[in-house]
């Protein structure tokens, strides 16, 4: 099954739940590169850039060191997954 744009922002959220994020707020390095974006198939893989750019837009994730690639949590988005069930 295809993942739509959606299905990739509730993993990507879901990763940042899964690994306690709390402390540094971070996905751990190349984590996007390595694991995920790897597993995509080149559709998924067209619109992981628009829902990285969605989390961005909306507040709840930022870019870190200037690359989609490495993701923090803003303090909107650390509301949103820890304070918040």
């Amino acid at each position: 099954m295809t993942k739509d744009k959606k299905m990739i922002k509730k993993d990507i959220l879901d990763k940042f739940r899964s690994i306690n994020a709390e402390d540094n707020h971070a996905l751990p390095p190349n984590w996007l590169d390595s694991d995920y974006f790897g597993s995509l198939n080149w559709e998924e893989k067209l619109l992981f850039k628009k829902a990285v750019k969605e989390l961005i837009s909306k507040g709840l994730v930022e870019s870190d060191q200037d690359s989609q690639l490495n993701l923090r949590l803003t303090q909107k988005g650390v509301d949103l997954i820890y304070c918040c069930p």
